[in-house]
């Protein structure tokens, strides 16, 4: 049961994120790569993402009517810290539900979002690769290290977010800023 779980929430998360089904197959292989790897939290405030991240569990649990006992055990237990995955899924979907659902007249999608993600972490040449050989493998080990580490540019490029012109460096700013800095720009600093 608990691998027919981990794999359905990996599903149920990818269709989160992608509305375009071709696009959802050419990353899924990154997806299921970001999916293995722990989220490290170096940042004070960064553990609401983390939060958010276990939240996401209990919201595929209630739309896919499993009850929150059988989440703890087959998903909070077996993965007590959430993937690098979930943290991203779970910051699109909070983004997208506070705050652009409230905007009449903006069409910003989790999937431009989640591609700008790749973009800036550098990681978005990995699309249609049907096998990582161990270059690659060690690619996405140094990027995401890179992240966790902060070692990205002042303006988050190398992070999860670039931007233009931040408010602060990117790499002493926890994600959420981060997020809206790049959604304010996205959005033409009309919004926010």
């Amino acid at each position: 049961m608990e691998e027919d779980i981990l794999n359905n929430y990996l599903l149920w998360m990818m269709n989160k994120i992608f509305t375009d089904e071709s696009l959802l197959s050419s990353y899924h292989l990154l997806c299921c790569k970001l999916n293995d790897i722990k989220f490290v939290c170096s940042i004070d405030k960064d553990e609401n993402r983390e939060q958010d991240a276990i939240d996401l569990r209990y919201l595929f649990g209630v739309e896919n009517n499993i009850n929150n006992a059988q989440i703890c055990k087959e998903l909070d237990i077996q993965r007590p810290t959430p993937s690098l995955f979930e943290v991203i899924v779970a910051l699109i979907i909070r983004v997208q539900n506070n705050i652009l659902d409230d905007i009449d007249d903006i069409n910003l999608s989790n999937q431009e979002i989640f591609v700008d993600i790749l973009k800036s972490l550098e990681l978005d040449g990995l699309k249609n690769v049907e096998y990582f050989d161990m270059d690659t493998e060690n690619y996405i080990y140094y990027v995401v290290n890179r992240l966790f580490n902060h070692d990205y540019e002042y303006n988050g490029q190398g992070g999860l977010f670039t931007v233009s012109n931040p408010q602060n460096d990117m790499r002493n700013t926890e994600i959420w800023y981060q997020c809206m800095w790049y959604i304010n720009e996205k959005l033409g600093g009309k919004y926010l």
